[in-house]
């Protein structure tokens, strides 16, 4: 494939760094999406690599960009043949086409762009006079940006599938959360109204953060805020049913994760494990620096999970009442890559311990 012409002051280690560095320019202009920013990136990129004097890039009905020096009658051919190939979705090859007529016509050329097989744009370049225009070098091109505007498309589904699991967390903690809460605060109204205010500012203080609408990215600190509101909750709700240790390592405090990572494990370990178990429980939350990776271990002393029901659960098999930890899985791959999923040790009446890897200085792929 041919993506470069060499100028005879051109070295093949420069011709090699321009086409490199333009192509990651592409990439991360495509990562976001087809718009006039990712259609100034291409019509850059094809003119400095296929070796034309212009190039246009449209959406399904007009110029998004253009770089070059054109005509009128070069805008106007652009528009009339992007209509052809939204007209006639079939046209999957590039064609050749002159603009202006007479000694100052030239030729030039436009491909379709496609996601899923339907035109979402197109590109068009203009060869220099008495030049052919580079027609395969461009098909070629085309299949590139499609394929980099396809795995954009894949991001961004991700990244609505995340969101969608966080509203499905923030849903899962109004009914059965919010109904037990009150009913504590309100028995401690008469006999300890200075602790019922006290727990009243903190349930307003959890409702506010859990339903922010920035980012779904968080700290670890900012994350063990928001649990220890949950525990003061859930403890009073309690009383002395179970105890709870913390321990944070500091280097685990500024990393970053998707915000209710850590609360809906914790909120597992109450309602499915201590809150099952006869007697006093424990838990404990602990943070520990692990090179380039924290590590964050949720443990309970209580129930357990059945081993086999919990598999089959995580393989979508069988329905569970275990969805926090499930959706908190699916956020942390889909965040971070595969290999950052939860670590689940548990058992039948042998407790359960749920553990989180987070990079520390890996950007997040959301």
């Amino acid at each position: 494939m041919k993506f470069f012409q060499r100028s005879p002051a051109s070295t093949p280690s420069d011709d090699l760094l321009g086409v490199l560095t333009s192509m990651n320019e592409l990439a991360a202009a495509l990562r976001v999406g087809y718009d006039e920013r990712a259609a100034a990136a291409i019509a850059v990129f094809a003119v400095r690599t296929l070796g034309v004097v212009a190039a246009s890039v449209t959406d399904d009905y007009e110029a998004l960009a253009t770089v070059g020096d054109v005509s009128d009658e070069w805008e106007d051919a652009v528009l009339e043949q992007t209509a052809a190939f939204v007209d006639r979705q079939v046209r999957k090859h590039a064609v050749v086409y002159e603009v202006g007529d007479g000694e100052v016509a030239g030729e030039a050329a436009a491909v379709g762009l496609r996601l899923d097989d339907v035109v979402v744009g197109t590109i068009h370049v203009l060869a220099a006079t008495d030049e052919t225009p580079p027609i395969a070098e461009l098909q070629e091109f085309a299949e590139l940006v499609t394929n980099q505007l396809a795995l954009a498309e894949l991001e961004q589904s991700r990244t609505r599938a995340a969101e969608a699991e966080l509203r499905a967390l923030r849903a899962q903690i109004s009914p059965h959360f919010v109904h037990n809460s009150l009913t504590a605060i309100a028995g401690l109204v008469n006999t300890d109204p200075g602790t019922a205010r006290d727990l009243i500012a903190t349930f307003a203080e959890f409702l506010r953060a859990s339903f922010r609408t920035q980012t779904d990215l968080t700290t670890v600190s900012e994350e063990l805020r928001l649990v220890e509101a949950y525990l003061e909750l859930e403890q009073a709700r309690f009383g002395g049913r179970f105890d709870v240790v913390l321990n944070i390592a500091p280097e685990a405090l500024p990393v970053r994760l998707p915000f209710l990572t850590v609360q809906p494990v914790v909120e597992n370990a109450i309602t499915h494990g201590l809150e099952a178990r006869p007697g006093a429980g424990h838990l404990s939350i602990v943070a520990e620096n692990a090179g380039p990776e924290i590590a964050i271990h949720v443990e309970d002393d209580g129930v357990g999970i059945d081993p086999v029901q919990l598999q089959r659960a995580l393989s979508g098999a069988d329905s569970t009442p275990h969805v926090g930890i499930l959706a908190v899985d699916t956020r942390l791959r889909s965040t971070f890559g595969p290999e950052y999923g939860l670590t689940i040790e548990t058992g039948a009446n042998a407790g359960t311990k749920v553990s989180i890897r987070l990079p520390k200085f890996s950007a997040p792929r959301v």
